[in-house]
């Protein structure tokens, strides 16, 4: 059962024992599915599966055709041929392929692709009147799914205003065994800046191929440069696995190749205001505060602290020596305990042009995480920027939050270890995610002040951040995540977990407030993929029915 319909039952105490799950390392979870009974489940097809698509094919309105291109040089012949043999096994029949470079394969392997008419191959180099409706790049270490064609024109035929598809994909080892599925996100312009994570089934517009692909000698935009030039709605991503590569080592997990996109400071750059809300618990904060000062290669910076009502003696004593400090203001809060109302008045009498929520149970690991972080922030594109927090142990507390409509908002990546590149390497990179949490969060000033702060009324304790995020993506503005801003995060520390029937009780609340306000928006996450589960630690298991329609149902 979801946390939400726990909550609208009143199964507090199971609530509660999910609660405490989600704060246990993540070796203490059920196995998850098995990926070869998974497959055999959602992605194999029976007879009866194949003729309920022979059937969709027949009465499709539109029947777009298809150009395959495949370059035989340097690949053996059991390649090669497995490669053919899943094309000659579509569903869908409007198909044409092209084999170049056969001539240099072995003179009798050449004469036997020769032979194949029966599946239309031609040896000829593909000129844009070789070319008909889309074009698909092949290598021949890719078997399609047989539903592969048949996916991408029934997508065609619902969203006839998109350029490019791309799918998920899985791997088969030397011993024929199905392994690691890449479970890919929708499209995420940022994420494919540093990494082509649509490889290796895509689909192109004619037109728009051949633009990618023009003669080398005039010097032809990059892929990176064909999409920025696209709407979000022309890159569709089918999350089904339709295409397999073969790897070389049993159980390899293969890593994307990665860089990194540098996005320069503003010239010159803007004072930060860093907002610390804090009760108690002095020696925490005097080590927030240290790291800040002592580790943060950012001069123009102002620290604000919220002290709600603290009484012990040392917090006491380190709040009064910051106020000390001409770039430090401390501003009193008093009453029951509201973290939104706290940031609110901070955020008022800040100065500076980007605000940074931090916790008090933060430290810093990178002195260039803030400089990170206002690079990213002050891209126009950009609302609300996400840091990458670890535990004490060095397992991550942080990299993005996957929510769902059903529930808990499940911190992408808990619990991985935090030199770990992550799921297919998405640790490595910068991208865009459905939110970011509060612990450590930036925003522009101007951002905050349009989409009003958070939410003190209705969301005091938790999901003002996810709230927060959610109304700059509502307003057209991007969150993103990068995993070159580090800091250390406790969670929770000062004022403790969800864990007594009253918490519970305002959680249920504020719940409650998140599904009425933002419903099936909750489910829209630019990071994930509904191939995963959205219940449990994120990327460790696959969600078991997929939150999609299976393959035969499209």
């Amino acid at each position: 059962m979801t946390a939400w319909r726990l909550l609208k039952s009143g199964k507090h105490k199971e609530l509660l024992s999910r609660i405490y799950k989600f704060v246990i390392p993540k070796s203490g979870y059920e196995s998850p599915i098995e990926y070869s009974n998974w497959r055999n489940k959602w992605v194999e097809l029976s007879e009866e599966n194949r003729k309920e698509i022979v059937k969709q094919i027949e009465v499709l309105s539109q029947r777009p055709s298809f150009t395959l291109i495949l370059d035989a040089t340097g690949w053996d012949a059991v390649s090669l041929f497995a490669t053919i043999d899943s094309v000659a096994e579509q569903l869908y029949p409007n198909w044409v392929l092209h084999i170049s470079n056969i001539n240099a394969l072995d003179p009798e392997l050449s004469e036997k692709i020769q032979t194949l008419n029966d599946i239309r191959i031609k040896n000829s180099v593909v000129t844009s009147s070789d070319l008909t409706d889309w074009v698909v790049e092949l290598t021949p270490d890719t078997q399609l799914h047989e539903t592969a064609l048949f996916a991408i024109a029934i997508s065609i035929n619902k969203k006839p205003e998109v350029a490019v598809l791309y799918s998920d994909h899985d791997h088969i080892d030397p011993g024929g065994n199905f392994c690691d599925p890449y479970m890919k996100p929708d499209w995420n312009p940022d994420l494919f800046a540093e990494m082509n994570y649509l490889k290796p089934f895509v689909a192109f517009k004619k037109e728009l191929w051949f633009t990618y692909r023009e003669e080398e000698s005039n010097q032809p935009p990059s892929l990176v440069q064909i999409t920025e030039a696209l709407s979000r709605n022309e890159i569709f991503h089918i999350p089904h696995v339709l295409a397999t590569v073969r790897v070389s080592d049993k159980g390899v997990h293969l890593q994307p190749t990665h860089k990194r996109v540098i996005h320069a400071l503003p010239n010159p750059a803007p004072t930060v205001s860093i907002l610390i809300p804090t009760k108690d618990k002095g020696r925490m904060l005097d080590r927030c505060l240290r790291s800040l000062r002592e580790k943060t290669d950012y001069s123009d910076l102002e620290i604000v602290i919220v002290d709600h009502e603290s009484t012990e003696k040392y917090a006491k004593k380190i709040i009064a020596k910051a106020a000390e400090n001409p770039n430090t203001k401390v501003i009193e809060h008093s009453g029951i305990f509201n973290f939104s109302a706290m940031i609110n008045r901070a955020a008022r009498s800040a100065s500076g042009k980007v605000l940074l929520l931090l916790n008090n149970d933060t430290e810093v690991v990178n002195s260039n995480w803030l400089k990170e972080m206002v690079s990213q922030v002050s891209r126009p594109e950009v609302g609300v920027v996400g840091a990458l927090l670890t535990f004490n142990d060095g397992t991550i507390q942080h990299a993005g939050v996957n929510p769902s409509s059903e529930g808990f908002m499940i911190h992408s990546h808990k619990h991985w270890e935090s030199d770990s590149s992550g799921y297919f390497g998405r640790l490595r990179v910068v991208h865009e995610v459905a939110a970011v949490t509060g612990a450590c969060l930036a925003i522009e000033a101007k951002d905050w002040e349009a989409l009003e702060g958070l939410d003190e009324e209705n969301l005091g304790v938790a999901y003002n951040d996810i709230d927060l995020c959610l109304k700059a993506r509502s307003a057209g503005l991007k969150i993103i995540f990068t995993p070159h801003a580090k800091l250390i995060h406790q969670e929770s520390v000062t004022r403790g977990f969800d864990n007594t029937p009253q918490k519970i009780e305002r959680l249920s609340t504020e719940l409650s407030v998140m599904k009425s306000r933002w419903g099936q928006q909750l489910d829209e996450d630019p990071a994930y993929n509904p191939n995963l589960s959205n219940e449990k630690i994120s990327f460790e298991f696959l969600s078991d029915p997929p939150r999609t329609k299976p393959l035969w149902d499209l």
